[in-house]
């Protein structure tokens, strides 16, 4: 993907620094686009932007994602009409875009501001582009680009890590567009499932097989306004797959002391008869929750699909989606208490989807303690479970115990367990319990206003991802992408 740079600028600069980054990038051989979003979007922009800033975004991140697969750099153009009536336009973009930018100045004196102006949003600080003899970390517009060497080596460093709510959401989107598994829906009787199926069928994120009577789920999607007409429907109670998926479900747990009887009345209940499609291979995944517990949808999971090699456990994880950052946060929903083991467990399950959404996992073993700084079996159980995790896979940037401050802040870390790859710089935390888990990513959820997706289960052969009770449409749409994705891995 191409570098992204954003010019903010006075209108007398604007078009100078713009073909002086285009001019410098060229030199060394880059192949660079100019990116207008007022011109790509059209006469609608200022429309659209006005009546829904989210989607105006994600229609720009649509068209710059496409430009930026062709091109090494993007410039980003004019934003001046849309700051009129949005005046943090630009900081936005750079957030959803994850833009460098590039502050263009008349006075050097602004360039405290302006570096205040960034860190408050949460971005890295800009580089600075200014007419005459500056300082070497600062770009000179008047220095031919074949001699500004510290230029282009400070456009080349600059490495931007935001990753926004809105285009993680993007994001894995199109990975999932990219491979189109096919998901099951046990709970159509749920408004918020029929909008959901609506919405991915629009997005063309997956195909569905929803679970239950063809006239009513028909019946019910036409009174919302629903399009649902090419969705395969079945329904447990009269399918043909019954005798078949009795007898697996049988020769599955026959030997547990099921009878054929009980198995044929299982098998008519959704959660089974749909973790039983997935078994057979005629879907990919399953997404249930909104209306069964987590029992119900965990233990068909647990009896049918089984768990894949080397785990011993099924656990999850939530992607925590903060302004400008997305943590992941193990286990939250799953295992009340979990042993050293089951701890170390959880965090190579944890690295491993992380890694598999485009995470490279920086794995923070949390506590009330960092390293030898508190005692107590709390901290002994989180000392074991770091050893016992590393002596799994000692390629593993993973360390504890850590507090969670040492785990996020680079001066904490670094004063509280110096030389640690992961202290200030961790992304993936597992914690010590779920009392600890849970109530933390409920915490930020609520009060950072955070969207948290999941929970996302791990450790079963094939996907299957549980709802809450009290999920919104949003929630049951990421989820089933999230599963769609987890299905493209095996």
């Amino acid at each position: 993907m191409a570098k992204g740079i954003l010019v903010v600028a006075p209108r007398a600069l604007k078009a100078p620094a713009l073909e002086f980054l285009q001019t410098l990038l060229k030199h060394h051989q880059h192949s660079v686009a100019i990116f207008e979003p007022m011109e790509q979007l059209g006469g609608a922009c200022l429309e659209l932007c006005a009546e829904n800033k989210e989607a105006f975004f994600t229609k720009l991140l649509s068209l710059y994602t496409a430009l930026g697969d062709a091109h090494d750099y993007i410039l980003v153009g004019d934003l001046s009409p849309l700051q009129a009536f949005y005046p943090y336009a630009h900081v936005d973009l750079a957030r959803h875009l994850n833009l460098i930018v590039v502050q263009a100045l008349e006075d050097l004196k602004e360039a405290k501001l302006a570096t205040h102006t960034w860190q408050q949003a949460g971005l890295l600080c800009p580089l600075f582009l200014a007419k005459g003899k500056v300082s070497p970390e600062i770009l000179d517009l008047n220095t031919p680009p074949e001699q500004a060497k510290e230029s282009y080596q400070a456009l080349e460093k600059a490495t931007p890590t935001c990753l926004s709510p809105l285009a993680f959401q993007h994001q894995i989107l199109e990975r999932a567009k990219g491979d189109v598994k096919t998901i099951v829906l046990p709970e159509s009787g749920d408004v918020r499932i029929l909008r959901a199926a609506h919405a991915i069928l629009q997005l063309k994120a997956a195909k569905l097989i929803l679970l239950g009577e063809k006239d009513k789920v028909h019946k019910d999607a036409e009174a919302l306004g629903l399009d649902l007409q090419n969705t395969l429907i079945l329904d447990p109670s009269t399918s043909a797959y019954l005798d078949t998926f009795a007898n697996t479900l049988y020769e599955l747990r026959k030997n547990k002391g099921l009878s054929l009887e009980e198995a044929q009345k299982l098998v008519k209940t959704p959660t089974y008869f749909g973790t039983m499609l997935v078994y057979l291979g005629h879907a990919d995944g399953m997404v249930s929750g909104a209306t069964h517990t987590t029992a119900d949808t965990v233990r068909p999971a647990l009896q049918i699909i089984k768990l894949a090699p080397g785990n011993n456990l099924v656990s999850s994880v939530f992607f925590m989606c903060l302004d400008t950052k997305v943590y992941v946060f193990g286990d939250c929903a799953i295992n009340p208490n979990p042993n050293s083991a089951e701890l170390a467990q959880i965090a190579l399950a944890s690295a491993k989807t992380a890694k598999a959404f485009g995470f490279e996992p920086k794995v923070a073993m949390l506590s009330y303690s960092t390293a030898t700084s508190g005692k107590g079996p709390d901290v002994d159980k989180v000392s074991k479970a770091v050893q016992i995790a590393k002596e799994l896979d000692a390629t593993l940037a993973l360390d504890g115990p850590l507090q969670f401050d040492a785990s996020v802040d680079v001066a904490t870390g670094s004063k509280k367990m110096p030389g640690s790859l992961v202290a200030g710089h961790a992304n993936t935390f597992i914690f010590p319990d779920l009392d600890a888990g849970n109530i933390t990513y409920k915490a930020v959820q609520r009060c950072a206003n955070t969207l948290a997706i999941g929970p996302v289960l791990q450790g079963l052969k094939k996907p299957v991802n549980d709802l809450s009770r009290g999920c919104l449409v949003e929630d049951v749409i990421n989820t089933i992408i999230i599963t769609a994705i987890q299905a493209q891995g095996l």
